[in-house]
């Protein structure tokens, strides 16, 4: 902006007075003046501030302290013989010191690979604070190399690499931890922290540093929000995917019934009937058709978690228990239930197996005789008393 406008008696006195007003910056990291400065012109650098002096593609200059500079060959000793009767200067530049603020998101979904969801197409959002640390490399980098003039370039730049450095963030976690899809919220705080120190060094060499990562969000497309919801009412309710699509299709049937009556209270017992008999059908149906027919897949329930397993799973998918039963046998002596290959009672701690003492066979527990010689064994075993002696 122009404060002052002088009259030319020559190359001492001074011609414009120029300054970035307050009011205009906003989030703007950089501000190039519109037109270029010449011998004598003014500038007015406030405290929040740098002005960037830049010609040629180089940066020659920077004023760091707030104040009015006026561009006089004095200030710019080294540039005297360079621009010898040239009018104009060059470029001034102004950039801001203090912490900015943006958003970024995905103009494209990311690709991620998810164990249970396949392929799955990501949606990310955030917000980002930066400074700018190195006014000389930043005008360097941005203006000389790549010609960016302007805030929204300066910033268009900054959200590809935030894009970019969160996309190698979740492959990082996903190759070092398993990170699955449904575990992400719990993943967004260590994604924040971790895409700040991966963007650092590039940061860096363009005279930046981001300082802070918020309200990150991961979406996925809407049809795997839906599957994920699917999955959390399935575990709640303690029911497979047949029997919840069984369930929700008759309670749609029972909400169309209740539709029809005549009375809210009708309206709502109709709902709850409905509610109920769809997934006590839905269960119902879902079992006859499991293991009725055939060529149908015949399934089990896991014990421990209720999954539904193929008959001859040893092992639960979902929990990874084994769902192979356990043999029991009933204790000898106190008739207690206890696995068949322990060797003692877990309630009276009798021995499960006799040996005969005669002839050597291994007896199961409870034997009273040997079933290879005929010998009383076992701890049922008594000896006879003798007889009484005869009265004298």
């Amino acid at each position: 902006m122009v404060f002052k406008r002088g009259k030319s008696r020559g190359g001492d006195v001074a011609r414009k007075t120029y300054s970035w007003p307050q009011e205009y910056k906003g989030e703007n990291v950089m501000y190039k003046l519109p037109t270029n400065i010449q011998w004598n012109d003014n500038i007015v650098v406030n405290e929040d501030e740098y002005a960037v002096f830049f010609r040629d593609g180089k940066a020659f200059h920077v004023f760091d302290q707030a104040g009015r500079y006026a561009l006089t060959t004095q200030l710019f000793q080294s540039l005297g013989a360079i621009v010898t009767g040239v009018r104009q200067l060059g470029e001034v530049y102004y950039i801001q010191r203090r912490e900015l603020r943006g958003k970024f998101g995905t103009p494209e979904p990311l690709t991620y690979r998810d164990a249970d969801f396949g392929l799955v197409r990501l949606r990310v959002f955030g917000q980002f604070a930066y400074k700018v640390i190195d006014p000389i490399i930043f005008i360097t980098q941005f203006v000389g190399t790549h010609g960016y003039s302007t805030s929204d370039s300066v910033l268009d730049w900054l959200k590809g690499e935030l894009v970019q450095t969160v996309n190698d963030a979740l492959g990082e976690l996903k190759r070092d931890k398993h990170m699955a899809l449904v575990d992400m919220p719990a993943y967004l705080q260590e994604i924040e922290q971790l895409v700040i120190a991966k963007v650092e060094s590039e940061a860096t060499r363009y005279g930046l540093k981001i300082t802070n990562i918020a309200n990150l969000t991961i979406t996925p497309p809407k049809e795997v929000q839906d599957a994920i919801d699917r999955r959390g009412a399935m575990g709640a309710l303690g029911v497979g995917y047949t029997e919840y699509q069984t369930g929700k299709a008759i309670e749609g049937v029972g909400e169309g019934a209740a539709k029809g009556g005549n009375s809210s209270a009708g309206a709502l017992a109709g709902l709850g009937a409905g509610a109920g008999m769809g997934i006590g059908m839905g269960g119902a149906m879902s079992q006859g058709m499991q293991q009725g027919g055939s060529g149908t897949v015949v399934k089990v329930k896991c014990p421990s978690c209720g999954a539904l397993l193929a008959e001859d799973a040893k092992f639960c998918k979902d929990c990874g228990k084994s769902v192979t039963p356990v043999k029991t046998i009933l204790c000898g002596k106190c008739g207690a239930e206890i696995k068949e290959d322990a060797k003692f009672c877990r309630e009276c701690g009798a021995p499960t197996r006799l040996q005969c003492a005669k002839c050597g066979v291994e007896l199961d527990s409870g034997s009273k005789f040997c079933n290879e010689c005929g010998t009383r064994v076992g701890p049922q075993e008594e000896a006879e008393a003798p007889p009484p002696p005869p009265e004298a």
